[in-house]
């Protein structure tokens, strides 16, 4: 999942509780050369072992007890995404029909098969950006599902059905993405 950093109750964002995420900062300074997105994962697994990359535990209110997301220790490494995952998620395809959201889309896609974040910083990964595409690549067949690329603004560009279609529509300069289809 691709989240565009969006902060409602700036007192809430800092907050004791959330203030280690450094939601704040990304976006009071997104115009100043942060990252403004984060990128989440879901588990294969309940195991605790299955998180994709190095992380600390985050309780939001919102979450019930034993509920947590594994955040990544690259949460104050502001020039580049914020890495989360979700232990309990699971594939869209995968919930009971009464808790699926709708999975057909009028274009058609099925599956994110490319996530490719571009940034001035791309060439210096913190560790856990690392692992989480090391992990990427070991779902994916060694295809990387999660990649970097050099570039001189941020910018996130998705790809599904790996793109056999050749599709492609730029949102910038209104939102920093690329869909490629």
């Amino acid at each position: 999942m691709l989240e565009f950093l969006w902060v409602c109750d700036p007192e809430e964002t800092r907050s004791e509780l959330i203030r280690p995420t450094h939601l704040w900062e990304r976006w009071a300074h997104r115009q100043d050369g942060v990252c403004p997105f984060g990128v989440c994962l879901r588990s294969t697994t309940t195991d605790e072992d299955s998180i994709a990359f190095p992380h600390w535990e985050y309780r939001p209110p919102y979450l019930p007890e034993p509920l947590s997301i594994a955040v990544g220790t690259n949460s104050d490494v502001l020039t580049e995404p914020m890495l989360f995952q979700t232990p309990f998620g699971k594939r869209p395809d995968r919930y009971l029909p009464e808790k699926a959201q709708p999975l057909e889309h009028s274009i058609g896609w099925q599956e994110i098969t490319r996530v490719e974040s571009i940034s001035l910083t791309a060439d210096r990964p913190s560790p856990a950006l690392q692992a989480a595409i090391r992990q990427s690549r070991r779902y994916a067949n060694d295809t990387a599902r999660i990649g970097l690329r050099v570039g001189g603004e941020y910018c996130v560009e998705l790809g599904f059905d790996l793109e056999i279609q050749g599709n492609r529509v730029d949102f910038r300069p209104e939102l920093p993405l690329v869909v490629n289809w």
